[in-house]
Protein backbone atom coordinates (compact mmCIF):
# COMPACT_ATOMS: atom_id res chain seq x y z
CA UNK A 1 0.00 0.00 0.00
CA UNK A 2 1.06 3.58 -0.59
CA UNK A 3 2.83 5.23 2.34
CA UNK A 4 1.49 8.22 4.24
CA UNK A 5 3.75 10.77 5.89
CA UNK A 6 3.17 11.47 9.57
CA UNK A 7 5.18 12.26 12.66
CA UNK A 8 4.20 12.22 16.32
CA UNK A 9 4.53 15.90 17.22
CA UNK A 10 2.88 16.35 20.61
CA UNK A 11 1.86 13.88 23.30
CA UNK A 12 -1.20 14.89 25.32
CA UNK A 13 -0.99 15.44 29.07
CA UNK A 14 -4.24 13.90 30.26
CA UNK A 15 -3.67 15.05 33.85
CA UNK A 16 -4.24 18.72 33.01
CA UNK A 17 -7.78 20.03 33.35
CA UNK A 18 -7.33 23.69 32.46
CA UNK A 19 -9.68 25.36 30.03
CA UNK A 20 -8.43 26.17 26.57
CA UNK A 21 -8.85 29.56 24.90
CA UNK A 22 -11.51 27.97 22.72
CA UNK A 23 -13.62 27.39 25.86
CA UNK A 24 -14.00 31.15 26.28
CA UNK A 25 -16.20 31.25 23.19
CA UNK A 26 -19.94 30.85 23.62
CA UNK A 27 -21.54 27.66 22.37
CA UNK A 28 -23.99 29.57 20.19
CA UNK A 29 -23.37 32.21 17.52
CA UNK A 30 -23.20 35.20 19.86
CA UNK A 31 -19.47 35.34 20.54
CA UNK A 32 -18.12 38.78 19.64
CA UNK A 33 -14.44 39.17 18.80
CA UNK A 34 -12.39 42.25 18.01
CA UNK A 35 -9.04 41.95 16.26
CA UNK A 36 -6.87 45.04 15.99
CA UNK A 37 -3.94 44.86 13.55
CA UNK A 38 -2.51 46.32 10.37
CA UNK A 39 -4.63 44.35 7.92
CA UNK A 40 -3.17 46.24 4.96
CA UNK A 41 0.23 44.78 5.81
CA UNK A 42 -1.23 41.31 6.42
CA UNK A 43 -2.87 41.28 2.99
CA UNK A 44 0.29 42.63 1.39
CA UNK A 45 2.20 39.60 2.71
CA UNK A 46 -0.10 36.86 1.42
CA UNK A 47 2.74 35.18 -0.48
CA UNK A 48 5.40 35.04 2.22
CA UNK A 49 2.98 34.58 5.13
CA UNK A 50 4.80 36.86 7.53
CA UNK A 51 3.19 37.31 10.94
CA UNK A 52 1.88 40.69 12.08
CA UNK A 53 1.30 41.67 15.70
CA UNK A 54 -2.19 42.48 16.90
CA UNK A 55 -4.65 42.47 19.76
CA UNK A 56 -7.34 39.80 20.10
CA UNK A 57 -10.35 40.54 22.31
CA UNK A 58 -13.16 38.19 23.33
CA UNK A 59 -16.21 40.05 24.61
CA UNK A 60 -17.96 38.24 27.49
CA UNK A 61 -20.46 40.96 28.38
CA UNK A 62 -20.92 44.69 27.89
CA UNK A 63 -18.25 45.47 30.50
CA UNK A 64 -16.14 42.31 30.55
CA UNK A 65 -13.70 40.98 27.98
CA UNK A 66 -10.40 39.10 27.62
CA UNK A 67 -7.60 40.76 25.66
CA UNK A 68 -4.50 38.97 24.41
CA UNK A 69 -1.60 39.76 22.14
CA UNK A 70 -1.75 37.76 18.94
CA UNK A 71 0.30 37.13 15.81
CA UNK A 72 -1.65 36.96 12.55
CA UNK A 73 -0.90 35.83 9.03
CA UNK A 74 -2.85 34.67 6.02
CA UNK A 75 -3.41 30.96 5.47
CA UNK A 76 -4.90 28.61 2.88
CA UNK A 77 -4.31 28.48 -0.85
CA UNK A 78 -7.24 29.52 -3.03
CA UNK A 79 -8.84 31.73 -0.40
CA UNK A 80 -5.56 33.39 0.45
CA UNK A 81 -4.97 34.42 -3.16
CA UNK A 82 -8.52 35.08 -4.36
CA UNK A 83 -10.38 36.65 -1.42
CA UNK A 84 -10.54 40.38 -0.75
CA UNK A 85 -10.14 39.46 2.91
CA UNK A 86 -8.04 36.28 3.31
CA UNK A 87 -8.50 33.59 5.98
CA UNK A 88 -6.20 33.99 8.95
CA UNK A 89 -4.02 31.95 11.24
CA UNK A 90 -3.92 33.22 14.83
CA UNK A 91 -0.94 32.45 17.03
CA UNK A 92 -0.98 33.36 20.72
CA UNK A 93 1.88 33.58 23.19
CA UNK A 94 1.87 30.42 25.31
CA UNK A 95 3.14 32.28 28.40
CA UNK A 96 0.28 34.78 28.08
CA UNK A 97 -2.26 31.96 27.90
CA UNK A 98 -0.71 30.24 30.90
CA UNK A 99 -0.68 33.48 32.91
CA UNK A 100 -4.49 33.72 32.73
CA UNK A 101 -4.96 30.06 33.63
CA UNK A 102 -5.55 28.65 30.15
CA UNK A 103 -4.03 25.69 28.34
CA UNK A 104 -1.17 26.64 26.03
CA UNK A 105 -2.79 25.41 22.81
CA UNK A 106 -2.03 28.54 20.86
CA UNK A 107 -2.71 28.22 17.10
CA UNK A 108 -6.18 28.70 15.65
CA UNK A 109 -7.69 29.04 12.20
CA UNK A 110 -10.10 31.86 11.43
CA UNK A 111 -12.37 31.45 8.40
CA UNK A 112 -13.15 34.96 7.21
CA UNK A 113 -15.82 36.46 4.97
CA UNK A 114 -13.71 36.48 1.76
CA UNK A 115 -15.73 39.24 0.07
CA UNK A 116 -17.85 42.02 1.54
CA UNK A 117 -21.16 40.70 0.27
CA UNK A 118 -24.13 38.57 1.25
CA UNK A 119 -22.88 35.53 -0.69
CA UNK A 120 -19.78 35.34 1.48
CA UNK A 121 -21.90 35.41 4.64
CA UNK A 122 -24.01 32.55 3.28
CA UNK A 123 -20.84 30.58 2.52
CA UNK A 124 -19.66 31.11 6.11
CA UNK A 125 -22.92 29.68 7.44
CA UNK A 126 -22.77 26.69 5.10
CA UNK A 127 -19.19 25.85 5.99
CA UNK A 128 -20.00 26.18 9.69
CA UNK A 129 -22.83 23.69 9.13
CA UNK A 130 -20.26 21.21 7.75
CA UNK A 131 -18.25 21.39 10.98
CA UNK A 132 -21.41 20.91 13.02
CA UNK A 133 -22.45 17.90 10.95
CA UNK A 134 -19.08 16.23 11.37
CA UNK A 135 -19.18 16.94 15.13
CA UNK A 136 -22.39 14.89 15.26
CA UNK A 137 -20.70 11.93 13.61
CA UNK A 138 -17.48 11.65 15.62
CA UNK A 139 -15.58 13.23 18.52
CA UNK A 140 -12.52 13.06 16.26
CA UNK A 141 -13.54 16.35 14.68
CA UNK A 142 -12.56 19.97 14.99
CA UNK A 143 -14.64 22.15 17.27
CA UNK A 144 -15.69 25.28 15.44
CA UNK A 145 -17.51 28.38 16.64
CA UNK A 146 -19.49 30.85 14.61
CA UNK A 147 -18.32 34.30 15.69
CA UNK A 148 -18.92 37.93 14.87
CA UNK A 149 -15.56 39.60 14.25
CA UNK A 150 -14.86 43.32 14.24
CA UNK A 151 -11.62 44.05 12.41
CA UNK A 152 -9.98 47.31 13.51
CA UNK A 153 -7.42 48.23 10.89
CA UNK A 154 -4.23 50.12 11.76
CA UNK A 155 -3.63 50.58 8.04
CA UNK A 156 -5.25 53.06 5.67
CA UNK A 157 -7.62 51.01 3.48
CA UNK A 158 -10.46 50.87 6.03
CA UNK A 159 -10.99 51.76 9.68
CA UNK A 160 -13.35 49.10 10.99
CA UNK A 161 -15.61 46.38 9.62
CA UNK A 162 -17.65 43.61 11.20
CA UNK A 163 -18.37 40.22 9.62
CA UNK A 164 -19.25 36.65 10.57
CA UNK A 165 -16.43 34.14 10.78
CA UNK A 166 -15.58 30.65 11.98
CA UNK A 167 -12.86 30.06 14.55
CA UNK A 168 -11.44 26.53 14.60
CA UNK A 169 -9.65 24.97 17.52
CA UNK A 170 -5.93 24.27 17.71
CA UNK A 171 -5.01 20.85 16.27
CA UNK A 172 -3.13 19.97 19.46
CA UNK A 173 -6.29 20.73 21.44
CA UNK A 174 -8.21 18.35 19.15
CA UNK A 175 -5.60 15.66 19.79
CA UNK A 176 -5.39 16.34 23.53
CA UNK A 177 -9.10 15.96 24.26
CA UNK A 178 -9.15 12.69 22.30
CA UNK A 179 -6.04 11.32 24.07
CA UNK A 180 -4.10 11.43 20.81
CA UNK A 181 -1.01 13.05 19.36
CA UNK A 182 -0.72 15.35 16.35
CA UNK A 183 1.26 14.11 13.36
CA UNK A 184 3.39 15.39 10.46
CA UNK A 185 6.26 14.21 8.26
CA UNK A 186 6.84 10.53 8.91
CA UNK A 187 6.04 7.66 6.55
CA UNK A 188 3.33 5.28 7.73
CA UNK A 189 1.20 2.72 5.90
CA UNK A 190 -2.44 3.13 4.92
CA UNK A 191 -3.25 -0.02 6.87
CA UNK A 192 -2.31 1.96 10.00
CA UNK A 193 -5.44 4.07 9.40
CA UNK A 194 -8.40 3.57 11.74
CA UNK A 195 -10.71 1.77 9.33
CA UNK A 196 -14.03 2.93 10.79
CA UNK A 197 -12.98 6.57 11.26
CA UNK A 198 -11.47 6.65 7.77
CA UNK A 199 -14.81 5.54 6.36
CA UNK A 200 -16.71 8.12 8.42
CA UNK A 201 -14.45 10.89 7.10
CA UNK A 202 -14.61 9.61 3.52
CA UNK A 203 -18.39 9.17 3.42
CA UNK A 204 -18.88 12.54 5.12
CA UNK A 205 -16.77 14.27 2.46
CA UNK A 206 -18.74 12.44 -0.21
CA UNK A 207 -22.03 13.46 1.44
CA UNK A 208 -21.19 17.18 1.39
CA UNK A 209 -19.70 16.91 -2.10
CA UNK A 210 -16.11 17.62 -1.06
CA UNK A 211 -13.33 16.39 -3.34
CA UNK A 212 -10.70 18.85 -2.10
CA UNK A 213 -9.06 16.58 0.46
CA UNK A 214 -6.61 13.71 0.78
CA UNK A 215 -5.16 11.92 3.77
CA UNK A 216 -2.43 10.57 1.49
CA UNK A 217 -1.30 14.14 0.84
CA UNK A 218 -2.45 15.51 4.21
CA UNK A 219 -4.58 17.92 2.18
CA UNK A 220 -7.25 19.63 4.27
CA UNK A 221 -6.92 16.70 6.67
CA UNK A 222 -5.36 16.65 10.11
CA UNK A 223 -3.84 13.32 11.14
CA UNK A 224 -3.90 12.32 14.79
CA UNK A 225 -2.39 9.26 16.41
CA UNK A 226 -4.06 7.04 19.00
CA UNK A 227 -1.98 5.57 21.81
CA UNK A 228 -1.96 2.19 20.03
CA UNK A 229 -0.43 3.72 16.88
CA UNK A 230 -3.64 3.85 14.83
CA UNK A 231 -4.06 6.97 12.68
CA UNK A 232 -7.32 8.96 12.47
CA UNK A 233 -7.99 11.45 9.64
CA UNK A 234 -9.87 14.63 10.58
CA UNK A 235 -11.09 16.78 7.67
CA UNK A 236 -11.32 20.59 7.67
CA UNK A 237 -11.75 23.48 5.18
CA UNK A 238 -14.91 22.65 3.26
CA UNK A 239 -15.16 25.70 0.99
CA UNK A 240 -14.68 23.61 -2.18
CA UNK A 241 -17.53 21.27 -1.26
CA UNK A 242 -20.78 21.28 -3.18
CA UNK A 243 -22.74 22.25 -0.07
CA UNK A 244 -20.73 25.48 0.21
CA UNK A 245 -19.90 26.02 -3.49
CA UNK A 246 -17.71 29.05 -2.91
CA UNK A 247 -17.54 31.29 -6.01
CA UNK A 248 -13.79 30.61 -6.42
CA UNK A 249 -14.14 26.81 -6.07
CA UNK A 250 -13.07 24.89 -9.16
CA UNK A 251 -13.93 21.37 -10.25
CA UNK A 252 -11.12 18.81 -10.37
CA UNK A 253 -11.17 17.48 -13.93
CA UNK A 254 -8.60 14.81 -13.00
CA UNK A 255 -11.27 13.30 -10.72
CA UNK A 256 -13.96 13.49 -13.41
CA UNK A 257 -15.71 16.52 -11.93
CA UNK A 258 -17.42 18.96 -14.26
CA UNK A 259 -18.59 21.18 -11.37
CA UNK A 260 -17.99 21.11 -7.62
CA UNK A 261 -21.51 19.71 -7.33
CA UNK A 262 -20.30 16.39 -8.78
CA UNK A 263 -19.60 13.96 -5.95
CA UNK A 264 -16.43 11.86 -6.03
CA UNK A 265 -15.67 9.17 -3.46
CA UNK A 266 -12.01 9.40 -2.41
CA UNK A 267 -11.99 6.91 0.44
CA UNK A 268 -10.31 3.52 0.75
CA UNK A 269 -13.43 1.39 0.24
CA UNK A 270 -14.13 -0.21 -3.14
CA UNK A 271 -17.60 -1.72 -2.64
CA UNK A 272 -20.99 -0.93 -1.15
CA UNK A 273 -20.64 -3.80 1.31
CA UNK A 274 -17.56 -2.20 2.87
CA UNK A 275 -19.57 0.94 3.58
CA UNK A 276 -22.91 -0.59 4.54
CA UNK A 277 -22.36 -0.17 8.29
CA UNK A 278 -21.29 3.45 7.81
CA UNK A 279 -24.41 4.24 5.79
CA UNK A 280 -26.53 2.74 8.57
CA UNK A 281 -24.67 4.83 11.13
CA UNK A 282 -25.27 8.03 9.16
CA UNK A 283 -28.96 7.19 8.81
CA UNK A 284 -29.25 6.57 12.56
CA UNK A 285 -27.83 10.03 13.23
CA UNK A 286 -30.34 11.53 10.79
CA UNK A 287 -33.26 9.76 12.51
CA UNK A 288 -32.07 10.88 15.92
CA UNK A 289 -31.80 14.47 14.75
CA UNK A 290 -35.32 14.30 13.29
CA UNK A 291 -36.68 13.05 16.62
CA UNK A 292 -35.22 16.08 18.41
CA UNK A 293 -36.81 18.57 15.99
Amino acid sequence: MAPLRAFCQATPDTTVSKKALFDLFKSDDRTELTITANFDSIKANIRNKEYESGIFEVKHSRKNSTKLQVKLRTRGKSRRMMCDFPPLKLKFNKNNLDSIGLETFNEFKLVTHCMDNERSEVNIMREYLCYQLFNVLTPYSFKANLVRVTYKNQGASFKKSTHPGIIIEDSECLAHRNHCSTMVNQIIQIDSMHSYQEKIASVFNYMIGNADWSYLMSRNTELILLEDGIVIPVPYDFDYSGIVAAPYARANAALGQRTVLDRVFLGNATSYEELKDIFSYFKSKKRRAAQHD
